[in-house]
């Protein structure tokens, strides 16, 4: 027999391997700061396409089909944005039939000129902002380069995780972006955190060759950032570290539609600018 003395050990051995046990199962080793979940086996690698385009180049359509063609292939891995910059995106006068609709913004320019696609022929677009080998130099790409950079991206693991809550309050038109990061490996330079938001279906003018589109959808136009072109630097971040942020910002311009809008939060290396993770999410449900 177990002798009384023996006995209520045993028990209370039992009692803290069932604390310890449940307390290791609600709590787990992945929660955020602000209890959204982010588990490392289900971080997968997203891949960010910025598409330059304007709504006077005629081979822009070309780059935009491409881009919903990927979209249709690799699904929620891929995000795109459509950044209107240059003078391919410059409105005609308010006196002319078509091309009025002014798609340009700052934040647009800033990231064209940053990354010298100012005075390339358009369409270009950069694949997580990649560098040329042995280079700090940007590759802008050709909208057929496009889908081989992306699977050299599928290739490799994901280095961090992202997640996006956001909120939206009508009456101010104010975007909150609550975003998680949860990081699985070690990253070499400091990162960054950005959220832009973009819209989709805008229906204006586009050129399509030598056709003057009048109903033209224009998906994924980049219309502004809750913290800036690049963000906030986040510092040198190591794998298991997990780090909640908040941003705000005004929703602009003024006709852009709430359930049209989708943030995209961007971690990026501070130093060479390339993409570690994408996330995008609806602003409305």
């Amino acid at each position: 027999m177990i002798q009384m003395k023996n006995l209520k050990q045993y028990l209370l051995l039992f009692s803290y391997l069932f604390v310890v046990s449940a307390c290791d199962e609600i709590d787990g080793p992945y929660g955020g700061s602000s209890g959204n979940v982010i588990p490392t086996d289900s971080v997968v690698r997203k891949v960010l396409i910025e598409d330059f385009t304007g709504h006077t180049c005629q081979a822009c359509p070309n780059a935009h089909r491409k881009a919903s063609d990927l979209l249709n292939t690799y699904g929620e891995r891929l995000v795109v944005i459509a950044v209107h910059a240059d003078f391919w995106a410059d409105p005609y006068p308010p006196t002319a039939p078509y091309f009025t609709y002014d798609f340009r913004t700052p934040l647009a320019t800033q990231i064209a000129t940053d990354f010298g696609v100012i005075g390339q022929p358009f369409p270009k677009g950069m694949v997580n902002r990649m560098l040329n080998p042995g280079t700090n130099d940007p590759q802008i790409l050709d909208w057929a380069a496009w889908a081989p950079k992306l699977s050299e991206w599928y290739a490799l693991p994901a280095d961090a995780g992202l997640e996006i809550t956001p909120t939206y309050d009508a009456g101010s038109r104010t975007i909150t972006a609550e975003v998680d990061v949860k990081v699985v490996d070690n990253l070499v330079n400091p990162a960054k955190l950005a959220v832009y938001f973009i819209e989709d279906s805008i229906i204006q003018w586009q050129k399509d060759g030598t056709s003057n589109v009048q109903n033209y959808v224009h998906n994924h136009v980049l219309r502004g950032s809750l913290n800036g072109a690049y963000g906030e630097d986040l510092g040198t971040l190591n794998a298991g570290d997990e780090i909640s942020k908040t941003y705000s910002n005004s929703l602009v311009p003024n006709d852009a539609v709430p359930e049209k809008i989708k943030l995209v939060a961007i971690l990026s290396d501070a130093v060479t600018k390339e993409v570690i993770q994408v996330e995008e999410v609806d602003l409305l449900p």
